[in-house]
């Protein structure tokens, strides 16, 4: 089967029986023909009407014959290009279940990953905090819609590390590594303590106070039943309502992470929050202010060791897992510009988003937090954050400054 044919499979009964009546009626070429399908699959995932529905199909078939094959092309392209143009309308998109097999979890005697941020090498297109990651569990339970956990391991099956604590103890460190995370290849604490990957990142954490362990969770177990050295830090990714609800299937609600970083700074815990990715949809400024309103209303300055943030970034395999996982999502409807040799919101967007979510902060407040923005492009720092380095160097430089002050403070 070609790619074409493999395309052209994944469509519902209906559509694809459009799709092919198209290609006939304008006799399309091959490109055009690809082209088409790919629109076809990204509206089933929208959730909207094909293409025959959306093209005034009376106006381009009343014209000149030898003029239909262009005019339905460039029809074709004027409606996705402006639902690409405008905020994502999740009002008629609903809130769907995690549509995925039963996960089973193995406990695997396998080589402990450790490896780095995922910025671009020497972060020329980025600002890196060279952030070292540890993957004490692949894959996730959750069925987030625009996540590439999914896409890199066995969609099935959640691996964890057997004999974690001797495994932390053969890692080679050495003095440039002192901030790890474990919260790339899954959810760092939707598992909880279950095969005692807490206990054994605590007792890591305990011996090298010089280390930063950082776990990143959209989950609300309560695992603060016992204390944590104060350099393991517990951080959750935050996102607009309307967003969790939509795209960020299976996770706990805002309310829940929210109750569980207050549960974490309640024991003692410095806690951080990655507002991340952004999403430009209808509604957009008043649910972003709503979480800052919450961050403030919850929480001390003094009590948060980190605020981040970042929007949407594709690979193209991302977007064609996607396409073939058939996930039911808005999120690819964005306008899409390469950087970084990855497919995100236009330089312009991404300014107003983040300008906007952190001046709604109380300056008071925001100022007394250390702030970053993650995987993007380091021209956005000065207008956002008021603020910039000149290398990775500096900005990692800064943020070690900052995190081991706060730390030494509880």
């Amino acid at each position: 089967m070609n790619a074409k044919e493999s395309l052209l499979s994944s469509l519902d009964e209906k559509r694809r029986i459009e799709a092919k009546e198209l290609i006939a009626l304008f006799g399309l070429s091959e490109q055009s023909q690809l082209e088409l399908i790919k629109n076809e699959i990204d509206l089933m995932l929208f959730g909207m009407d094909g293409l025959k529905s959306m093209i005034d199909m009376d106006r381009i078939l009343s014209s000149d014959k030898g003029m239909r094959r262009k005019a339905f092309i460039a029809s074709m392209r004027k409606v996705m290009k402006d639902l690409e143009r405008n905020e994502i309308d999740y009002s008629d998109f609903p809130s769907l279940r995690a549509e995925r097999e039963k996960l089973s979890i193995l406990m695997e005697d396998s080589t402990l990953g450790f490896g780095r941020c995922p910025c671009p090498i020497d972060g020329e297109e980025t600002r890196c905090c060279k952030l070292r990651t540890l993957d004490v569990i692949t894959q996730c339970a959750f069925s987030c819609s625009y996540c590439s956990v999914q896409a890199f391991y066995d969609k099935n099956r959640i691996r964890v590390i057997s004999d974690l604590r001797n495994k932390l103890d053969s890692l080679a460190l050495d003095d440039s590594i002192w901030h790890i995370g474990t919260g790339q290849a899954s959810d760092s604490l939707f598992l909880g303590d279950d095969y005692s990957t807490l206990s054994d990142l605590a007792y890591f954490a305990e011996k090298h106070p010089e280390i930063v362990i950082e776990l990143k969770s959209k989950a609300s177990r309560d695992v603060f039943n016992r204390k944590y050295p104060r350099n393991m830090v517990f951080t959750w990714s935050l996102n607009a309502k309307t967003i969790i609800e939509k795209e960020e299937r299976g996770t706990a609600s805002l309310e829940k992470r929210l109750e569980a970083a207050e549960r974490a700074r309640d024991n003692g815990s410095l806690v951080g929050f990655h507002i991340h990715p952004m999403v430009h949809f209808k509604g957009w400024r008043e649910e972003y202010e709503a979480v800052v309103r919450e961050i403030e209303r919850r929480f001390s300055p003094k009590e948060i060791l980190m605020i981040s943030s970042g929007t949407l970034i594709f690979t193209k395999e991302n977007l064609r897992f996607i396409r073939e996982k058939k996930v039911k999502t808005r999120v690819i409807q964005m306008e899409k510009t390469l950087s970084a040799g990855k497919y995100t919101y236009p330089f312009e967007i991404k300014k107003e988003m983040f300008s906007h979510l952190f001046s709604s902060f109380s300056p008071c407040f925001i100022n007394q937090i250390f702030t970053y923005l993650c995987l993007e492009d380091p021209r956005l720092w000065l207008p956002v954050l008021k603020r910039e380095y000149k290398c990775d160097k500096d900005f990692e430089s800064d943020m070690r400054k900052h995190y081991f002050e706060k730390i030494n403070s509880i």
